[in-house]
């Protein structure tokens, strides 16, 4: 009789002592640099196009976890950049919506993330006075990975590297590098561990 009372506690016991183990969903904020590959619009007042190094890069990303390592995740990044040209410059602005999976390890954080990108170019050359404008949308494939500083469940920090690919033909891709910080904002404090007077 004592067992059949005790077994329900022991699966409870056993499941609340497994669900510690999950991390808890949470933000992160990551901040950083980039430099972008891409090859201008085909266009006569485009002349002698090259990249200014770096820019930036800002991203969000909701991360939710299904056992202690493995997590999924949705984000959205934005980067913007300048380039140079003949007789003028150019601006880009590049929004990325990536889904994907990753794992964490003890100091070593793996994210692969496809989805989709949308780029915008907008081109001024000075002396002719002329604006050309091109959008870019295509789908992309993200590869990250975080060197892990702090994760106790509550903080976060970490240093990233990402690349990131547009699915395109070479004349419509906006290839992308990133680095920078991932941080996750806590607003709590962790626990203090009670402690005898």
């Amino acid at each position: 009789m004592n067992a059949r009372i005790c077994f329900p506690f022991l699966i409870i016991a056993c499941l609340q002592a497994r669900a510690i183990e999950v991390p808890r969903s949470a933000v992160i904020v990551q901040l950083g640099i980039n430099g972008l590959h891409m090859k201008p619009v085909a266009d006569t007042s485009i002349n002698s196009f090259r990249m200014s190094y770096p820019g930036f890069y800002g991203k969000v990303t909701g991360e939710s976890y299904a056992d202690a390592s493995n997590f999924v995740h949705f984000g959205l990044n934005l980067s913007l950049n300048r380039a140079a040209m003949e007789n003028g410059y150019a601006r880009i602005s590049r929004l990325c919506m990536n889904y994907g999976i990753g794992k964490t390890y003890d100091h070593v954080k793996l994210t692969l993330s496809p989805g989709l990108c949308y780029s915008q170019v907008a081109y001024q050359n000075e002396s002719l006075g002329t604006t050309v404008a091109e959008t870019r949308f295509s789908g992309s494939l993200g590869l990250q990975g975080d060197l892990v500083l702090i994760n106790d469940g509550f903080n976060y920090l970490g240093l990233f590297t990402e690349a990131s690919f547009m699915i395109a033909k070479p004349s419509r891709w906006v290839h992308q590098l990133s680095f920078g910080i991932s941080w996750k904002p806590v607003f709590r404090k962790k626990p203090t561990e009670p402690s005898m007077p």
